[in-house]
């Protein structure tokens, strides 16, 4: 196949009819798999053509022929043309409500609104399912565990209208009763019912029941976790939890390369996992991380060497009967930066506790970390006392962290509603074991909000700072640095921060006290590839690290503008993208006359 092409068509584009057809042609990049001709399937897809029409509310359409050619005279190659004539559009004349409990009605004809199921819109059999199950979702949602939404369509072709049907079926308002655990083996059941997000007698909620079903997966203990509801509707509800164990030990392994315009790296991990370690749902981790570095690239390679991070983690959940989660961490690093390298062991002991069904998670850690380091570049850092830096040997850093964390998205990942609040305060003191002394604060909002069904809105607003106390000293592994694909995407990693200049004219970022970021997202759903969404993602960034807070000038901040293609798959959304800065491009400020930043990684930005 070296072409297929369609004519006629004016509601859909080539591509959108292609994507149902089993016929495709042969893609135009090198080493590309070749797509063959197959005649039974192409007279299958003659007849998905016609459907792919009357779905999209185009019930008189018709294909009126094809033609299959040979390319430069040779029957091994051929292209194919298919003419379809459209004819008129069924629009929605009308769209009945019936059975909706009184609260559910306006939303009801709004969430109708939302899918363009309303009078005067072109009839379109996905949107309708699509509605009909939502509407099935928002009966669940409202504390009608029963709830079903049933439709009809009645189509008068000789007008070209259709005539819309959706009845309810709430069944009783449920509340939740009795909760019980089966399969559950050695394990105390009264362990598994702690993480239960509801109690008796409260509503209904699937979200409730799917966070349940996540934590007890997040036990790492059962291959299956199952929640169901007596068969027949009742008013008050009681919920069977049964659990399958599963494998207690995990292996993971993998391997990758991160690639920074200054920095370069090719990187191994492996895990092992123990859940249920001597009992009561312990899970011991243990984590190796070798990599080796290259600043700033393989063709330039100034600073090159071995880092590591290993550490070993054991997990308590549900300390002394309560829905608190304990761990202690022990670990030693070997990491290479800009200008110096470092080695030492860190260990944590943390608490934390979801609040809120699930929605706030609150917490807190004592930290400690012992580095040396070595290779420091004298040109860049000085002397061990300058301000900036905190280079001393050994360097004792000890803090305590208190956290809190608000979710309100629809889901944290890939979400395209709701909101997503932070703060972090860190504080370093002698009395905790350190050597400095000082107070970070790093509040973050997210904010997401659809425009329309295929694009989201997505701002992020993120402001950090550092006080000292007024002694001379910040520690240099605690200061800000913005820049990156999922930080300010003008920049490279790391790169939007003070920096110094050392003897051969690079300049080393050495990070700030003070730091500022305002993220914009248009997140839009272009066309399907393989099946799976590919995004074009315009970005706006706009931020700065100085090296105090009060440095900060909101009014001559760093900014950015973009666009990143993303695309979903198994492992995640793999992200490609290219910034370019609008001012600040010049004199004293990062990376002078460096317009441009690329990134590729995995994940959103935020």
């Amino acid at each position: 196949m070296h072409d297929l092409h369609i004519e006629g068509n004016h509601a859909f584009s080539d591509s959108e009819i292609r994507d149902v057809l089993a016929t495709q042609k042969t893609g135009w990049w090198p080493f590309a798999s070749k797509k063959w001709f197959d005649q039974a399937a192409f007279d299958l897809d003659l007849q998905r053509i016609t459907a792919f029409y009357a779905d999209h509310g185009y019930f008189d359409a018709r294909v009126t022929g094809h033609r299959i050619t040979p390319v430069g005279g040779h029957a091994s190659e051929v292209d194919v043309v298919v003419t379809v004539e459209e004819s008129s559009p069924t629009k929605i004349a009308a769209v009945n409500l019936h059975g909706f409990p009184a609260a559910e009605g306006g939303r009801a004809r709004k969430e109708a609104a939302s899918w363009d199921v309303v009078p005067g819109r072109r009839f379109d059999y996905g949107s309708y399912a699509t509605l009909k199950e939502r509407l099935g979702d928002r009966l669940k949602e409202a504390g009608y565990a029963y709830g079903e939404a049933h439709g009809t369509v009645a189509i008068d072709r000789d007008k070209h209208a259709a005539t819309v049907d959706l009845e309810s079926r709430p069944g009783p308002l449920v509340h939740l009763g009795r909760t019980s655990i089966d399969g559950n083996g050695g394990i105390p059941a009264l362990k598994l019912l702690n993480r239960v997000t509801w109690k008796p007698g409260d509503l209904y909620d699937p979200r409730d029941l799917a966070t349940t079903q996540g934590r007890l997966y997040d036990l790492g203990v059962f291959s299956s976790v199952r929640l169901d509801l007596p068969p027949a509707p009742t008013e008050v509800a009681d919920v069977a939890i049964a659990v399958k164990p599963g494998p207690l030990h995990e292996v993971r392994a993998g391997a990758g390369l991160g690639i920074e315009r200054i920095r370069q790296e090719a990187r191994t991990r492996f895990e092992w996992t123990m859940s249920n370690f001597l009992g009561g749902l312990r899970r011991l981790r243990l984590r190796f991380q070798p990599a080796w570095v290259v600043i700033p690239s393989v063709s330039d390679p100034r600073y090159s060497g071995p880092a590591a991070e290993n550490d070993v983690q054991l997990t308590q959940p549900d300390l002394f009967g309560s829905r608190v989660t304990g761990h202690v961490l022990a670990g030693y690093d070997l990491g290479i930066a800009e200008g110096y390298r470092y080695y030492g062991p860190r260990g944590q002991l943390g608490l934390e506790r979801p609040l809120l069904r699930e929605r706030l998670l609150v917490g807190g850690s004592w930290n400690l970390q012992y580095l040396d380091f070595y290779d420091v570049a004298q040109d860049v850092f000085g002397a061990a006392g300058d301000r900036f830096f905190g280079f001393v040997n050994p360097y004792r850093l000890a803090y305590v962290e208190a956290f809190a964390q608000l979710d309100l998205r629809n889901r944290p990942l890939n979400p395209t509603f709701g909101g997503y609040l932070s703060l972090h305060v860190e504080e370093g003191d002698p009395v905790v074991g350190g050597a400095f002394r000082y107070l970070k604060l790093t509040p973050e909002l997210r904010l997401y909000a659809p425009l329309g069904h295929r694009v989201v809105l997505a701002g992020r607003a993120l402001v950090g700072g550092i006080d000292t106390y007024g002694e001379d000293q910040s520690p240099i592994t605690r200061r800000f640095r913005l820049g990156g694909p999922s930080s300010h995407r003008g920049f490279g990693f790391g790169r939007l921060s003070p920096q110094a200049r050392a003897s051969d004219g690079t300049l080393v970022p050495y990070g700030g006290d003070g730091e500022v970021l305002f993220s914009g997202d248009l997140r839009i759903e272009a066309t399907k590839v393989g099946g799976n969404w590919l995004y074009v993602v315009p970005f706006v960034d706009a931020g700065d690290v100085a090296l105090t807070f009060a440095a900060l000038d909101l009014t001559n901040l760093h900014v950015a503008t973009g666009l990143s293609l993303e695309y979903t798959t198994p492992i995640g959304i793999l992200r490609a993208g290219a910034g370019v800065r609008l001012n600040r491009l010049g004199g004293n400020n990062p990376d002078p006359n460096d317009r441009f930043a690329f990134h590729i990684t995995i994940g959103e930005a935020f």
